[in-house]
């Protein structure tokens, strides 16, 4: 069986280590054989075991000792980003920290443009009638001294099978990249700075480049327009750095302009399907035809099967008749024309009255592409039967 601290030493083992956590070349643990402590006597409380003793590959479960857990995790902003649960540590909090833990923080953010903001810490055991403690500590200077004293004040609700758990939240904000920059900062590590946070976005680091070389003015009397800055001096660039400044800004630009070119196309899109739907409720309202009419985007010719057997005259002649009827009930002589049109292209395509009457939206639709106005179109597909019935009540009369 693992020979375990007894009560009276774990302090003592806190206090060496604290003593030599400051210095990274000395760990009085990992340097020298910490002395095994005598067996502990029936009855005595349970301790930590050594972390020279630990073996953190081996289950400990069963064997007398402070088991605890720890729930750990890494926020930016207030949203988690990582974290673990370790669970039956035997080793005290501060061991686990420099040993297992700090690694694991360091290793999270090392390639981050984060800094610590705080650390929260909540200590907890399965028991109702104790509550939980809370602590907040700046950056990761967590007291783990103070955690291993309330562990092992806690350590007698293990006899009754309790658990202790150590949850702690490591909180990180991201590096300010304002115009207020890092104090004593320069010009070129304040714009580096910048490039690095905001390197994701499009045309980021030529931004950066170019604003970087800008000369702002006075005190700048290289009377040039770009320079280089560096703690307060302005340097004259060399040639090539000038080109670069250019080439910066012409990509700027080209990109502006590339910008520009697809917002054009995207109003000229629009405007075009807006003139599109219009069209179909316009077509959707067509005299006779009655609102909500389904006019499909390309319709087929429907062929009749009762024709409109009502004149006794060729189909041709019927179709001149029509196209007549409809100049009589206008005065201008634009109109008429229109009609006169109407009535070409639909001899032209060997129509007659009853495909007009059957395919009215297909026929609108044919007219208006050939140049005749929407209002002669609507009138000259829909008015077969009014001009029917006019002829009827003539011929009764």
């Amino acid at each position: 069986m693992e020979q375990f601290e007894i009560a009276n030493d774990w302090s003592s083992e806190d206090a060496s280590d604290s003593q030599n956590s400051g210095s990274s070349s000395s760990d009085s643990e990992e340097s020298q054989p910490a002395p095994r402590s005598q067996l502990r006597p029936a009855g005595t409380a349970l301790t930590f075991l050594p972390h020279a003793d630990w073996d953190p590959e081996r289950s400990y479960e069963g064997e007398r000792a402070i088991h605890w857990n720890m729930q750990w995790k890494l926020c930016l902003k207030k949203r988690e980003q990582t974290g673990e649960s370790e669970l039956g540590i035997v080793i005290s909090p501060r061991k686990f920290w420099k040993h297992v833990l700090q690694p694991k923080v360091t290793a999270a953010t090392a390639d981050k443009l984060w800094k610590e903001e705080d650390t929260k810490v909540v200590l907890s055991v399965t028991d109702r009638k104790t509550a939980n403690i809370t602590k907040r500590y700046p950056k990761l200077e967590v007291d783990w001294k103070y955690v291993s004293k309330q562990l092992q004040d806690w350590s007698k609700f293990l006899v009754d099978g309790k658990k202790i758990t150590v949850a702690v939240t490591f909180y990180y904000q991201n590096v300010d990249s304002g115009k207020s920059g890092r104090r004593g900062a320069t010009a070129n590590q304040q714009a580096e700075l910048e490039a690095r946070t905001v390197g994701l976005e499009r045309g980021a680091c030529i931004r950066k480049a170019y604003l970087l070389m800008r000369c702002p003015g006075p005190p700048c009397t290289k009377g040039s327009d770009h320079c280089w800055q560096n703690d307060g001096k302005h340097y004259p660039l060399w040639p090539h750095h000038k080109s670069f400044a250019a080439w910066s800004g012409m990509r700027e630009r080209e990109r502006e302009e590339r910008e520009q070119k697809e917002r054009d196309k995207t109003r000229k899109r629009r405007r075009r399907d807006s003139d599109s739907s219009a069209a179909g409720i316009l077509a959707n309202q067509c005299h006779r035809c009655g609102p909500g009419s389904n006019i499909p985007t390309s319709p087929n010719i429907v062929f009749p099967n009762s024709p409109l057997a009502r004149l006794n005259i060729p189909r041709e002649d019927a179709v001149k008749a029509y196209s007549a009827w409809h100049q009589a009930q206008v005065c201008t002589e634009e109109q008429k024309q229109h009609y006169d049109a109407a009535r070409e292209l639909t001899l032209a395509q060997c129509h007659d009255l009853n495909m007009l009457t059957i395919n009215k939206p297909k026929m609108y639709y044919f007219f208006t592409k050939n140049g005749i106005p929407a209002g002669v179109a609507w009138r000259f597909v829909c008015d077969v039967e009014a001009f029917l019935d006019d002829h009827e009540r003539a011929r009764s009369t």
